[in-house]
């Protein structure tokens, strides 16, 4: 009687890791991305704490939110980026921006991000 074979081919077994090594790849050219987004969400989150309530200028947040990005050393957006509009309680801060990493010849990965906090007068 034969024996049932077990187990994967090894053509089967280069195609899951060439499979894997590709995701993997996207995985590490994008996570420096989401690193430094956890960074700008920490920015925003740290500005609304230290202003809201004091009545601050349009200048004094771009300050704050300037002095943060070089402590942070996040260098993927600048301060001008973060767009500042004027509400009925105050301001409202918005970051929304998008980051590209070349992936293969031509193709590029793309993250994209959109974060907001409402700073009250």
């Amino acid at each position: 009687m034969r024996a049932r074979q077990q187990g994967i081919t090894a053509i089967a077994f280069i195609i899951v890791v060439a499979f894997v090594g590709v995701f993997a790849f996207a995985v590490l050219k994008v996570l420096p991305f989401y690193l430094e987004q956890v960074k700008v969400v920490s920015i925003l989150e740290d500005v609304k704490e230290d202003l809201d309530g004091k009545g601050p200028s349009v200048g004094e947040i771009r300050n704050a939110i300037t002095k943060r990005l070089d402590i942070e050393m996040v260098t993927g957006i600048e301060s001008k980026e973060f767009v500042i509009t004027k509400t009925n309680s105050g301001y409202t801060v918005h970051a929304k921006y998008e980051r590209r990493a070349p992936y293969l010849a031509n193709l590029y990965l793309v993250a994209a991000f959109d974060e907001q906090v409402e700073i009250k007068r």
